[in-house]
C-alpha cells in the first residue's frame, strides 16, 4: 500500500520503495522443504482515492482500477493477489511505472483507514492471512476527524484478520511507525527494517494460552496483542522479533524443588496455510533481571518518564519497596549475634553505606 501523494513523490520515497520491492520479491520466506515461496502479493497506490492493479501473469501491462468511494470494496480478485514469481515481469513493470505514473501529481490530500480496510477485505476474500505494508507519510486529511476509537477498533479487526491515533494500529498489530521520517537520514534504517520484515518467517492469526503449576497464575499480559477475554492472547502475527511479557501472581507457597512450572501454547498459521500448534514447557526460579525488565517495561515507566534519572529513581523505589515487603513478611528476624556484629562495625567507624 503506497501513498503516492505529492509529499511522497516529491521526496523520492515512492521511487526508493518501488526499487527496493523489486529486489525483495526474490527474498520472500518459504517453507524449508519448498523451492519457492507460496506467498502472494498485491499492490495498491492511493492519495484521496485508491488505485488497484491487476498484475495477472498473462498480461503484457498492469491494469489500473480507481475506486473513489471510500466506503471500501475490492474491485477485482483475479489478478490482484498473485504469485510473485509467476507474475514477476508484470509486477516489475508496475513498480517501474508507479513513480512515473504519479510524477506530476499535485494531490496533497490522503486517506488512511480505507487503505487498511481494503487490505483486510482482500485477505478475507482470498481466505488467507497476511501482512499489510503501508508506506504512508502524513496524517490523513480526507474525511479527517478525531478517530482514536475508530483506529483502535480497526487495529483490533486487524488482529482477527493524528500520530497517536495512527500509532494504535501498529501498537496492536506489532508493526513499526516512523515519526518525522527524513529520506536522506532515515532511509538506511528504514530499508534494513523493511528487508528483515519481508524476509523473516511469520506465523499469522496467533492465539496464545499460558498455563501454570499450582501456587501462582498469569494475571496480566503486555505486548503487541489484543485480549478478548482474560486468558486468550491474540496476535496478528508472531515472529522472531515479537515478545509478550506476562505478569504472574503467587496465590500460595511455591514448590522450592520444582520451582514455577509454565506452559505456553501458541496456535498459529505459517506461510504454508496449515494450522499448527507450538508448545513450550519450562521450570523457572524468579530472577532479579526478570523483575527489573518487567518494571522497566511497565506502563508507568513508559508513560510517565521522560528522563533516565526519573526511570532510575522509579526502579530503585520499586526494588526497595519489594525488599522491604520481603523483610517484613517473609524473612526471619536476624540472630542476636548478627545484631551485635553490626553494632560493633558501626562503632568502629565502618562505612556501610
Amino acid at each position: 500500500m503506497i501513498d503516492v501523494s505529492y509529499r511522497n513523490i516529491n521526496s523520492g520515497l515512492v521511487k526508493l520503495i518501488c526499487e527496493e520491492l523489486k529486489t525483495l520479491l526474490d527474498k520472500l520466506p518459504r517453507e524449508e522443504q519448498e523451492e519457492s515461496s507460496a506467498i502472494q502479493v498485491a499492490f495498491v497506490t492511493y492519495d484521496k482515492v485508491l488505485h488497484f492493479f491487476n498484475v495477472q501473469s498473462n498480461l503484457a501491462q498492469p491494469q489500473m482500477m480507481v475506486v473513489s468511494d471510500v466506503g471500501v470494496f475490492v474491485p477485482l480478485l483475479d489478478g490482484f493477489l498473485v504469485n510473485s514469481q509467476e507474475s514477476r515481469s508484470v509486477v516489475n513493470n508496475l513498480l517501474d511505472q508507479i513513480p512515473e505514473m504519479f510524477a506530476d501529481t499535485n494531490e496533497s490530500e490522503t486517506i488512511f483507514a480505507p487503505v487498511i480496510q481494503v487490505g483486510m477485505e482482500a485477505l478475507k476474500a482470498a481466505e488467507c492471512a497476511g501482512k499489510l505494508f503501508i508506506f504512508h507519510s502524513s496524517l490523513p486529511t480526507t474525511l479527517f476527524q478525531p478517530q482514536v476509537n475508530y483506529y483502535e477498533i480497526l487495529a483490533r479487526d486487524c488482529v482477527y484478520v493524528d500520530i497517536p491515533s495512527l500509532g494504535l494500529v501498529t501498537m496492536y498489530t506489532g508493526g513499526t511507525l516512523y515519526n518525522n521520517f527524513q529520506l536522506n537520514s532515515d532511509s538506511p534504517q528504514f530499508l534494513t527494517y523493511l528487508r528483515k520484515d519481508i524476509e523473516k518467517k511469520t506465523g499469522f492469526d496467533a492465539i496464545m494460552r499460558v498455563r501454570t503449576s499450582t501456587g501462582f497464575r498469569a494475571t496480566d499480559f503486555f505486548g503487541a496483542i489484543y485480549m478478548n477475554n482474560t486468558t486468550g492472547v491474540e496476535m496478528a502475527a508472531v515472529d522472531c522479533d515479537k515478545a509478550v511479557m506476562v505478569e504472574f501472581k503467587d496465590d500460595d507457597k511455591l514448590n522450592e524443588d520444582s520451582g514455577a512450572l509454565i506452559q505456553c501454547a501458541v496456535l498459529y498459521t505459517p506461510i504454508s496455510g496449515q494450522r499448527r500448534l507450538c508448545i513450550h514447557d519450562i521450570g523457572l526460579n524468579c530472577k532479579t533481571d526478570a523483575l527489573i525488565n518487567f518494571f522497566a517495561k511497565s506502563d508507568k515507566v513508559i508513560t510517565d518518564c521522560q528522563h533516565l534519572k526519573t526511570v532510575r529513581e522509579i526502579l530503585v523505589d520499586q526494588t526497595a519497596h519489594m525488599l522491604a515487603c520481603y523483610r517484613k513478611n517473609c524473612a526471619s528476624p536476624p540472630a542476636v549475634s548478627q545484631k551485635y556484629s553490626v553494632a560493633n562495625n558501626i562503632g568502629a567507624g565502618e562505612d556501610l553505606s
